[in-house]
């Protein structure tokens, strides 16, 4: 099963709250899935210290992912935007005008498809309907951003602040060594 884990390895999702007026001594883990906002405290009292309550938060924080992963780069890249009018998302129209030596204007018109490729990156491919005609073009077009979804894996990038890791032996085996450390 893969799971999550982020920068800080095993802190991903785990913040702490120290607040010496309300005597407020607690971690909290806290995840967004599909919009909602998942918030759970762990304070130092209930669990019998600072590090019993980190160890619980960690323990819940990674069944909370193992129950609702996050969401994938291609779950994103199909959902469809309001201002869509192609009827697929990563393919749109659009004109280029062109000013001429002579002075006079011309146009030409595309069939945009674009999809990710790595973090941060994207990739476009560009179909003319001077050359190809309207309902080529266009065809040509969702065409190409079928093929270049097939390459895009992993997850989107708002929740991927570390790597993906495959085996949940190395998850917990680096989990009990920051956990010494601290």
């Amino acid at each position: 099963m893969k799971q999550v884990i982020g920068k800080t390895e095993p802190d991903y999702g785990i913040s702490r709250i120290d607040d010496t007026k309300y005597r407020a001594h607690a971690w909290r883990v806290s995840l967004r899935r599909r919009g909602q906002v998942h918030a759970k405290n762990f304070t130092d009292k209930k669990y019998g210290g600072k590090k019993q309550a980190l160890q619980e938060a960690r323990q819940y924080r990674d069944q909370f992912i193992r129950a609702n992963p996050p969401v994938t780069r291609k779950e994103v890249c199909a959902v469809r935007r309001s201002n869509n009018r192609s009827g697929t998302t990563g393919v749109c129209t659009y004109a280029k005008h062109y000013q001429l030596s002579n002075g006079s204007v011309r146009e030409s018109r595309y069939w945009e498809a674009s999809w990710p490729t790595e973090l941060g990156k994207s990739a476009k491919a560009l179909f003319s309907v001077n050359t190809y005609g309207q309902d080529m073009a266009r065809q040509m077009a969702f065409n190409a951003r079928r093929e270049g979804l097939e390459s895009v894996e992993g997850v989107f990038w708002r929740s991927e602040p570390g790597a993906l890791i495959d085996n949940m032996k190395d998850t917990n085996s680096k989990m009990a060594m920051s956990s010494q450390v601290a």
